[in-house]
Parts: structure tokens; sequence; C-alpha cells
């Protein structure tokens, strides 16, 4: 049985994000799950285990912030190591997620996070400012320094740990259209559809274990959650273009560079 063929097998019973995002860590603990890269070098990488840990740890402390089931927390990170982490985080703590596109208007972006009755918003120290004060933003920074010294809180999330269960009709992530309307609605989208789009995604695209996807769609758009499930499928390591990288030849380099397999064209 291959190691993809491994995964569809275990998480057929995986009907939540955060289901999905342990399955592949116990697939391929010691894999490369993210790595970030310009073109002309490697900055920085987290094995699947590392990833694992960050993000428990800081789905811990968003638990104590009161972020569950049922909420939704603003992800103002621009294409990153850090945006994944958080992203990560906040499946583990229940409560889905909306990105945040730094570079929309501020009138887009307040009503983003009205609309969605945001209730917690994460960013990184360096971006803070280009963020709205219209909700309560906790840097990533801040949190993952509260929890350094906790080993316990490694532990694996499970429901006890929540501010409620989670469940699969429960919210997992918003996405408003890119240059759509500044007022439009986002569109929600539950946990239930998620492990058959992964599953499909898998099948038809052959990605394995020893897989690369590339990250490369801003972490506002559908795009990066296919790119999402695509790694999370096989537990294939997502190479995360920085946001620097905007010309062909560039990401050319970057591709060859970091042995990309699957690049995700949307």
């Amino acid at each position: 049985m291959t190691a993809s063929a491994d995964f569809r097998a275990g998480w057929r019973r995986a009907f939540t994000l955060a289901r999905l995002m342990t399955v592949a860590v116990e697939l391929n603990p010691e894999g490369v799950g993210v790595v970030f890269a310009d073109g002309e070098s490697t900055l920085g990488l987290l094995s699947y285990a590392e990833l694992d840990r960050r993000s428990s740890r800081l789905a811990r402390g968003l638990i104590d912030l009161g972020v569950g089931p049922g909420s939704v927390v603003a992800v103002g990170i621009p294409r990153s190591i850090e945006a994944v982490v958080a992203v990560w985080a906040v499946a583990k703590a229940g409560a889905g997620f909306v990105v945040v596109d730094l570079g929309d208007s501020a009138e887009r972006v307040a009503h983003i996070l009205s609309d969605c009755a945001v209730a917690l918003g994460l960013t990184v120290e360096s971006e803070r400012g280009l963020l709205p004060d219209l909700v309560r933003w906790r840097s990533l920074e801040s949190l993952e320094g509260i929890a350094a010294s906790d080993d316990e809180l490694d532990d694996q999330i499970i429901n006890g740990d929540r501010v409620r269960p989670l469940r699969v009709a429960d919210t997992a992530y918003v996405r408003y259209a890119s240059g759509s309307d500044e007022m439009s609605n986002g569109v929600v989208v539950a946990h239930a559809g998620l492990r058959g789009v992964c599953e499909q995604l898998c099948i038809q695209y052959g990605v394995e274990s020893g897989s690369r996807v590339l990250q490369y769609a801003d972490p506002s758009s559908d795009g990066f959650m296919v790119e999402l499930l695509l790694a999370l499928g096989s537990g294939a390591a997502m190479v995360i273009a920085a946001p620097g990288v905007v010309g062909s030849d560039e990401l050319a380099a970057l591709m060859r560079r970091e042995r990309v397999t699957h690049r995700f064209l949307g």
C-alpha cells in the first residue's frame, strides 16, 4: 500500500480539517511539512511533527482566549510559514478562519471583519500596523511566547480541550471572492465536505508523501485551500513562495531548486 493509499484508508473517518491535519502528521511526521523560499534560497522549513507541535501550542493559546467552534478568527498574515501555522492552529482550536488580504482596501477589510463577526484576529508583529483596530488582534509571537516553556501544550488537542465539541457542520473557513464587490457576502464552508475534496485531489493529481506542492496562491483565495488540501492529502511538503516572488524566472528558479512536483493553476 502506498503512503497516499494509507492516508486515504485512514482519513475516511476524518471529517474535520483538524483531523485531516492530524492524519497527515501521523503519516509523515519526520517529512517536510512546509518550506519557505524565494528565488535564491530556502528561507525556512518545518517538519510535519514541528508544524504539529507549533500549531498545537498556538491553538491552546486561542482556546484560552475563548476561541472555538462557532467562532471565526481572521488571519492577517501574508504568504509564509506563519500563515500556515495560524490556519492549522485555528482549525485545531475548532474555529473557522477567514484570511484578510493585506492589499485590500480598508473598507473591504472592515466589511469582512464585520460580516464574519470575527472573534479575534491573528497576525505577525511586522504586519500589525496594516490592520484596522476593529477586532482584537494578537500576534503569533506573543501567543507563542506565552506557551514556549510548557511541554504539555504539545499534546494532541481533543474535543474535551475545546470550548465546545467540534462538529462536521461547523464552519471550517469563510471565503470572499477576490475582485468582487467590497460589500459582497462571504461563502461559508463547513468541514463535512473537505475529506471528499481532499481524496479527489490526491487521486486526480497523483500526490504522494514524497511530493512537493507549490503554495503560490494568496492565502485569502480558493487556490490556497486547494494547495493546502493537496499537501495534506498525502502528507506531502508544501513549498511556500515568498511574497516577493512575482516574476516567472524567479518562480521557475524556486520550483527547480525546491524540486516542486505539483502546482495548482487556478
